[in-house]
């Protein structure tokens, strides 16, 4: 013998209970993720093996621009670039200034005064006859002339660097130009008269 049951009984039996549901709402300004939740990832090292070979190329194009620089000297591509300015730093002035100073190391040559000669007047020029054998050897591109209208110094530089020169600062008369040529054993000094007037010393007294 079956038990009944009536239809509203049948309901109740299988009716699921009630669930309550917690929901909460997040504003969109916090985003979805928690600054605190957040995984920063640990900061990445260096690799050693890199650094090293950084460091080992460096020293290489180093050497090659040494070597460069010593087998064409300043005519070597990366001279410029090598080249170190020793160069005081500006002081912002615009007015100069003395950076520094030093004794000067050029010196007048010796002169030696030449008091050996002889001289020949002739109708439009005088000679003057100057010996080589108190002076050496004279090469034509050691010897120099300079004259005014009254006025000639002929000088004779050895090998030596001594300056041997003969100076007639006020001669007998004008001349318009003096000229010199070089012999194995004497110079020859031509000076041009002004005018066709006879020389009775070379100086005037």
């Amino acid at each position: 013998m079956f038990a009944t049951h009536s239809p509203c009984q049948q309901a109740e039996s299988v009716r699921a209970p009630k669930q309550h549901l917690s929901v909460t709402l997040v504003p969109r300004e916090l985003g979805p993720v928690m600054a605190e939740e957040m995984e920063v990832p640990p900061t990445a090292q260096p690799d050693e093996q890199t650094s090293a070979d950084a460091s080992a190329e460096d020293t290489e194009a180093e050497n090659a621009l040494r070597e460069n620089i010593q087998r064409k000297g300043k005519n070597a591509y990366y001279y410029a670039h090598a080249h170190r300015v020793d160069a005081p730093k500006w002081d912002g002035q615009e007015a100069p200034r003395l950076l520094e100073k030093k004794p000067s190391t050029s010196e007048a040559p010796a002169l030696k005064a030449v008091k050996k000669y002889a001289w020949l007047d002739e109708k439009a020029k005088v000679k003057i006859y100057v010996p080589l054998e108190d002076i050496g050897e004279v090469e034509a591109d050691t010897v120099s002339i300079e004259n005014t209208q009254d006025s000639v110094t002929l000088q004779i530089t050895t090998s030596s660097s001594l300056v041997h020169q003969l100076q007639i600062s006020k001669l007998y008369d004008n001349i318009d130009d003096a000229t010199f040529r070089v012999k194995p054993d004497k110079i020859i000094v031509t000076l041009k008269k002004a005018s066709e007037f006879t020389w009775h010393d070379l100086k005037k007294k």
